[in-house]
């Protein structure tokens, strides 16, 4: 994965302006992928309602700007805090519940949440949403501003690179190691003295909070943010990424990620119907294997 970052870093400059702002919207679902993946994939709590935290961070970053005059490095920790919380609270009630009752509640979540972004059009506009102007960095006395193409890459390259690495540490150390074991065998898990609904919450969390940070980087990436992003879509999106690339790796979501930016940028440009294509890939991919393309390649 480290050789995938050091390809990105001289890609960026290597790249044309076009292909380049798609690996930025490339890098922002990469995040989003790996923080579904430490729900989904490591403690099989498949969410229906991510969409929730990917809208929070979206405005949570939009409206600080807008009102609080934040600056952009303290409006993205607004939105990653308020990821948080609210994943907290949301948590609280979904994670108690099992199976299907966690999906079909934390969908219900994602349909109040966009049912009230559409209609509180004086906070956020509704369908029309929010634009936002975005002030410059100050790193080290040097003034960066975003809206220099190569600039916003590498900004959102050292966040994917972070974030990546941060869960990374997660997953790898002994909290990450229960999270395995819970997702393996939950009652066994509790034998051993493991509490599963805290574990479980703390996955949780976590994952909303780097869903909102994705959330706030692809709404900077934009300069704009709707009441769509609180839409369904946006919570089964991450489900097929994971699924594609391979569960419990984070790796694989990325992977899933870049497969379909491929598909709808690329694939699309010579034949309209390309989601045909790449659904019956889909359906070869799990047929094959049902931990994806990295957990068949890993099985090799």
């Amino acid at each position: 994965m480290l050789f995938g970052f050091f390809i990105l870093t001289v890609l960026g400059v290597l790249m044309p302006r076009g292909p380049r702002s798609l690996a930025m919207q490339t890098m922002a679902f990469c995040i989003f992928a790996m923080a579904y993946d430490l729900c989904f994939g490591y403690t099989n709590q498949c969410s229906l309602g991510h969409s929730v935290f990917f809208g929070v961070g979206a405005y949570g970053v939009v409206l600080s700007l807008l009102h609080l005059q934040s600056g952009i490095l303290l409006g993205l920790l607004i939105a990653f805090v308020a990821g948080m919380v609210v994943a907290f609270l949301m948590g609280s009630i979904c994670v108690r519940l099992t199976e299907a009752y966690f999906v079909i509640v934390t969908a219900l979540f994602s349909a109040i949440f966009h049912l009230l972004s559409l209609d509180m059009t004086w906070l956020t506009g509704g369908d029309d949403g929010l634009s936002v102007t975005l002030p410059d960095i100050s790193v080290g006395g040097v003034r960066l501003s975003l809206y220099d193409p190569m600039t916003n890459y590498y900004f959102i390259l050292v966040f994917f690179l972070a974030s990546y690495l941060l869960m990374r540490r997660i997953t790898e150390a002994p909290l990450g190691k229960v999270f395995i074991s819970i997702r393996e065998n939950e009652k066994r898990a509790a034998f051993l003295g493991y509490d599963p609904f805290r574990y479980k919450l703390a996955a949780f969390v976590l994952s909303g909070a780097f869903t909102a940070l994705a959330g706030s980087i692809y709404a900077l990436t934009l300069r704009y943010a709707t009441a769509d992003l609180f839409g369904l879509y946006w919570s089964i999106i991450p489900i097929v990424w994971c699924l594609i690339g391979g569960v419990g790796t984070l790796v694989g979501p990325c992977i899933g990620v870049a497969l379909m930016f491929f598909f709808q940028y690329y694939v699309s440009a010579w034949w309209t119907h390309y989601l045909i294509l790449f659904g019956v890939l889909i359906l070869v991919i799990l047929r094959t294997s049902r931990k994806g393309l990295l957990g068949y390649l890993l099985g090799r």
